[in-house]
This record gives structure tokens, C-alpha cells and sequence, in this order.
């Protein structure tokens, strides 16, 4: 027996140690493949979650599934929501900075209703790839659904508007009332106190706007007092709802230069504001007004003869003069109004009519040139300027030149009738009224004598009976009258049976025509002298009415 012990020198490293080893590498490359499979998670932040379900919403592009969203959860402050969402690795590429996602869910507009399918599948998010080439992990939800797609051709551009309304994005932009583009982004600058509006013009439509192109708010319906009346113009269907803006090339020009892409053009409240802002090249001036300016307002014409050459700027005009108001002067009561003289409005060129204008001005005021007060609309109320020549107005020399050169005015409308009116009462103020009234009274006087003579004349006349030898000396005459007529008659007679169609015949009977018309006109003289003596002298008085009798 062998006293010493065999030792024998087996592995370290069992072939049982494959089994977990193996395990763990396929868990490994499961883990991996699972991680590759999973997809690009991205953060989606939004101001509610409404309709949004986790594990249940889906992100598409043009109606194929990229995504889902997998959980939701407030922001720290509270403020939002965060939607963690896992997009398919191969749609990795779209998830550029620019892209946009918002809801799709049924939506009524301009253009229709659209998103109707989401009524039964509830609604989702749909991406919009965008150009650049920065990827991003972190989005913001549209509220409103992109408009213009990176697909379509045109071009963008930029309004900027004070004054105009407020319009909302996707309202449509129409040339000629033809729709050509739509706003596509809003925003108010806090800056300037304007808005500016991005603006998509499709293509070919982008070769209509030009460096000349006028844009303006066309509403839905739009009713313009002023001077020239009342104006009402109504739109399309679709302005009615939702507005418009309205583009076109000024009156009587031709389109210039094609404007490039980017290019900011100015939004007018109105088509006739647009029109008036064309006029660029002016000169203030300010005009004197020595009455009531009520009804004149910015804006408001002035005209010359009826042709428009400028318009109002300020009224009153907000200036100083030795740190007062302009309209506040010691020793002076009139109210002064700013005006631009538009050269523009005189000729088409310009510059020809400004030299034309100053180089005339101050001979034109020689000979009476002068501004007036109009009524522009009975109904409103509004008033313009008038230029005119007005001969017997006050001669000047030339216009005086403080802060702007000044326009002299001449009174019109009540102002100049009240003046025409004082001018008359003085007239009758300086007539020697107490001369013609003691004249006036010394011949009442005179007559009153007269009468009392004339009465006395007529009573004794009536006493001595001549007024009755005159009844009977008329009625003698009417009686003799009467008796040669019926003689002539006979003699007429006689006349006719012996030569019917002779000269004398004919003289005779217009004779004795004209003595039967005698008799009858003094037949009622006779028995009114009869009845009343005095009426050669006074008037015969007037038979008051019967009245009946009471039973």
C-alpha cells in the first residue's frame, strides 16, 4: 500500500460557466436591440392635455404613424404640460429645430371642415417636417394647424400695420378678389405698438406683387361717412366671416419691379387710406381760422375749385409757440389748422408741380388766393377746405413764416352771414330814422284835415239836393238811352231789309252794338248812385251775411 497521496491538477474554469455567460449576452444584445427598436424620445410641451391620452395618442406625418405618446406629466411650476413621446428610429430626420406638431381634432373655417375622421379615433398629433438641418429633442404645440406646407411653392412677406384691425392667422389674402395667399404667423410688437403679420403668396401668384403693390383690411362689410357721402361695400362670403386683405396696384400706374422674397409692405385700414399714403412728397402749412372749426377733422380734404390737392393733418394743430398752445395766443382769437399741400395730387410728377407750386404761391396770395370752410355732408356734419380767389379780400404781401408758412382764410358759412347781417343793421342803425318819422307824422296830420274837409264837402252836397237831380238826370239819360237803342234796333231793321251786305249797314250795327253795351254798363252805375250818393268818393259797403232767423 502506497503511503502517499495522489494529487491531481484539475481546471479552473468550468464548462458549466457558458450557461449564465450565455445568458447574459443574449440579455445584453436584447437590452440593445430594445434600445435600438425603441426609437428617439422627444418632449412635447403644451398649455393643456385636452383629448391627449398616453399610451393611446399617436404622432403621424401625412397619415402614417411615426410615434406615440407615453406618459404626461405637469411641468414644476405648474404652468404646462409635458408629453414625453417616442418616435420610430428611422423617422429620427424629422425631428428637426423648425418642425412643427400640433392637435388635429374637427375644425370649421374659411376653408372648410377638416379632422371629422377624429370624431372615432380620437384625436393626434401631426408633425410637420421642417428645412433645417439642427436636430431637436424639445417642441412646442402649435394652437393653430401649420397652413403653408414645405412643399408648396411662393413666397413669403411682411405686413406691418397701426391702425388697421386685428386679423387672425389663415385669413386669406385676394387679389382682385381672387384669393392668391393667407397669413400665415401674427405678432405684436410692443416696440412700435404695430402688428406684423407673415404672409404666403402661392406661386405663380408671387410674380403679382411688385415694389408698388398696395395692400389694405378688406372687411366683410364696410360703411365710410365723410364728406363725399355714404359709402357702403360688401365682400365675399368668405370676408363677411372672417375678413380679408386686399392687395392691388394704385390707380393709373402700371406694376414695377417684382418684390423679393421677405420684402415688408405697410397694411392700410382702407382702400382710400392706402391711396392717400401714396402721396409722399408734401409741405405743411398752417391756416388761420378766425370762427368755429367744428366738423373739420384729420383726414379731411383740401381742395382747390373742387380738385383735391392736399389734406388735413391736425385740427387744431398741436403746436407751440413760446411754450403755449398755438390755438392759446395772447391777443389773438384764431384756431390754426395744419395741412399738407400733396404735390402729387397737382400733376403726376411731382416734382414738377412743387417747384411749380412755390414758385407761384406767393403771387397766387397777391391776387386773393385764400382758404374757406366748406360743408362737405349735410348728414354728418363733416366740413373740408377750400382754396379759392377771392378779390375784395384784405391785400398781404406775403406769407408769414413762424413755424410753418401761413395760409390766410376768409370767413364762410354762418360766420360770413352773421357778418353780412351786422354789416346791414348798421346800415339801418345810421338812417335818419326820427327825421322821416316827424315827416311821416306831420302828413298823417295833413290827411287827417283833408278827410275832415272831403266829409263836410260830401254833407252838403247831400243837402242841397244836387245828388238827387243827379238820380233823376241819370235815370232821364238811361230812359233816352234805352229809347234810341230800340229806335237804332228798328232802324237796323229797316237798314237789313233794304241792303243787307252794304258798308254803312255794317258800321251801323257795330255802332248800335257798342251803344247797347253803353246802356247796360250804366244801368248798374245809376242804380248804385241812386242807392249810395257819396260812392264816387268812398267805397260802397259790404252786405254782411244773412243770418237766420230763431223760431
Amino acid at each position: 500500500m502506497n503511503e502517499y497521496a495522489h494529487i491531481e491538477n484539475k481546471p479552473k474554469f468550468s464548462l458549466i460557466w457558458f450557461i449564465p455567460i450565455i445568458a447574459l449576452c443574449v440579455t445584453l444584445w436584447m437590452l440593445y436591440q430594445h434600445q435600438i427598436n425603441k426609437g428617439h424620445t422627444i418632449f412635447v410641451k403644451m398649455s393643456n392635455a385636452d383629448g391627449i391620452v398616453a399610451g393611446k395618442t399617436q404622432v403621424m406625418v401625412r397619415s402614417v404613424k411615426i410615434g406615440l405618446v407615453q406618459s404626461l406629466r405637469l411641468q414644476i411650476d405648474q404652468s404646462a404640460v409635458i408629453a414625453k413621446v417616442q418616435i420610430d428610429n428611422i423617422y429620427e430626420p424629422l425631428l428637426t429645430e423648425d418642425a412643427k406638431i400640433w392637435v388635429v381634432k374637427p375644425r370649421i373655417d374659411e376653408s372648410g371642415i377638416s379632422g371629422m375622421s377624429t370624431l372615432l379615433s380620437g384625436v393626434y398629433l401631426e408633425l410637420e417636417p421642417g428645412t433645417s438641418q439642427v436636430q431637436s429633442s424639445l417642441f412646442t404645440l402649435q394652437d393653430e394647424p401649420a397652413l403653408i406646407g414645405a412643399d408648396i411653392d411662393g413666397k413669403r412677406y411682411k405686413l406691418k400695420a397701426k391702425n388697421a384691425e386685428v386679423l387672425e392667422i389663415g385669413t386669406g389674402i385676394y387679389f382682385r378678389n381672387f384669393k392668391v395667399g393667407q397669413i400665415e404667423s401674427t405678432n405684436f410688437n410692443i416696440n412700435n405698438l404695430a402688428m406684423e403679420y407673415g404672409v404666403f403668396v402661392f406661386s405663380p401668384y408671387d410674380q403679382l406683387i411688385t415694389q408698388n403693390m398696395i395692400f389694405w383690411v378688406a372687411s366683410g362689410v364696410s360703411v365710410n361717412l365723410s364728406t363725399q357721402g355714404i359709402d357702403v361695400s360688401t365682400g365675399s362670403l368668405s370676408k363677411l366671416i372672417k375678413g380679408g386683405i386686399s392687395i392691388d396696384y394704385p390707380p393709373n400706374q402700371a406694376p414695377s419691379d417684382i418684390a423679393i422674397g421677405q420684402s415688408s409692405f405697410t397694411l392700410h385700414k382702407n382702400f382710400s387710406t392706402a391711396l392717400e399714403q401714396r402721396f409722399d412728397d408734401f409741405d405743411f402749412y398752417l391756416i388761420e381760422f378766425e370762427q368755429s372749426i367744428r366738423g373739420l377733422s384729420p383726414g379731411a380734404p383740401v381742395e382747390y375749385r373742387g380738385m383735391r390737392i392736399g389734406t388735413v393733418e391736425q385740427a387744431p394743430a398741436q403746436l407751440q409757440r413760446d411754450g403755449q398752445p398755438l390755438y392759446f395766443q395772447q391777443g389773438s382769437t384764431s384756431i390754426p389748422v395744419l395741412i399738407r399741400i400733396e404735390y402729387g395730387r397737382l400733376f403726376e410728377k411731382s416734382d414738377l408741380a412743387k417747384a411749380y407750386w412755390q414758385k407761384n404761391i406767393e403771387q397766387w396770395l397777391r391776387n386773393g388766393l385764400r382758404a374757406s370752410l366748406k360743408s362737405g355732408n349735410m348728414l354728418t356734419g363733416a366740413v373740408y377746405i377750400e382754396l379759392d380767389f377771392y378779390p375784395d379780400a384784405p391785400k398781404i404781401n406775403a406769407m408769414t413764416t413762424s413755424l410753418y408758412p401761413t395760409l390766410p382764410s376768409v370767413p364762410s358759412g354762418f360766420t360770413a352771414l352773421s357778418e353780412q347781417v351786422t354789416k346791414l343793421l348798421n346800415k339801418f342803425n345810421d338812417l335818419p330814422f326820427d327825421n322821416t318819422l316827424t315827416q311821416l307824422d306831420g302828413t298823417l296830420k295833413e290827411y287827417r284835415k283833408t278827410a275832415m274837409e272831403m266829409n263836410q264837402l260830401i254833407g252838403s252836397f247831400n243837402q242841397n239836393g244836387t245828388a238827387n237831380k243827379v238820380n233823376e238826370n241819370l235815370d232821364n239819360i238811361s230812359t233816352t238811352l234805352t229809347q234810341l237803342t230800340s229806335s237804332l234796333k228798328q232802324f237796323e231793321q229797316t237798314l237789313t231789309h233794304y241792303q243787307q251786305d252794304s258798308t254803312m249797314v255794317e258800321q251801323l250795327t257795330d255802332t248800335l252794338e257798342e251803344l247797347e253795351n253803353l246802356s247796360n254798363t250804366l244801368k248798374p252805375f245809376a242804380k248804385g248812385l241812386n242807392e249810395q250818393p257819396n260812392m264816387l268818393i268812398f267805397n260802397k259797403p259790404s252786405i254782411n251775411d244773412p243770418e237766420p232767423r230763431k223760431k
